[in-house]
């Protein structure tokens, strides 16, 4: 996908355990695609979730979007937000591939 977009990785996770497992990726390219990161601290804690706010960016939000397992992390902005199926427990998942055709 960063051949169409800028990818920046937001995560609730902290960024300890985010930043060692996006060092798992695969290959140069995919290590390459990410240009930014934020982490937990980045996030406005709401109760037992962590809303991500895409203003935080500081980038246009009509063409900004996040896609996210988690629905009501995208609160702020749900225009800009794609729901996805989550991941957790299986390690055969194509969720992010099948949104491809449609991101293209």
């Amino acid at each position: 996908m960063c051949k169409y977009y800028e990818i920046v990785i937001f995560t609730a996770g902290m960024q300890d355990y985010a930043d060692w497992a996006l060092s798992h990726l695969r290959g140069q390219v995919a290590k390459k695609c990410i240009t930014h990161r934020l982490y937990r601290h980045h996030a406005i804690p709401c109760r037992e979730i962590y809303i991500k706010d895409l203003s935080f960016l500081g980038r246009d939000l009509d063409k900004t979007i996040i896609v996210d397992n988690i629905s009501e992390n995208f609160l702020l902005q749900p225009e800009n937000g794609i729901a996805i199926k989550s991941w957790y427990n299986d390690p055969h998942d194509t969720a992010l591939m099948e949104l491809a055709p449609l991101l293209t």
